[in-house]
């Protein structure tokens, strides 16, 4: 039962995410909105990260492609 524990506690250590969202405005130019985090708590942090990085490029004109 330990080894069931440590293993599971040492993959949520472990994990990694990463997202990628590429924007472009009425001109052409792109944006790219990229973030990584490693770790249970990091994972949690990449995703609000990328949201922030997507809402300000998108109040800046930019757009999902």
């Amino acid at each position: 039962m330990r080894s069931v524990l440590l293993v599971c506690f040492v993959l949520t250590l472990a994990g990694c995410a990463t997202e990628r969202a590429v924007l472009v405005n009425n001109q052409g130019e792109e944006l790219t909105c990229e973030t990584q985090g490693s770790g249970f708590f990091g994972a949690v942090s990449v995703h609000n990260q990328q949201e922030k990085c997507v809402s300000d490029a998108e109040k800046r004109g930019y757009r999902l492609k």
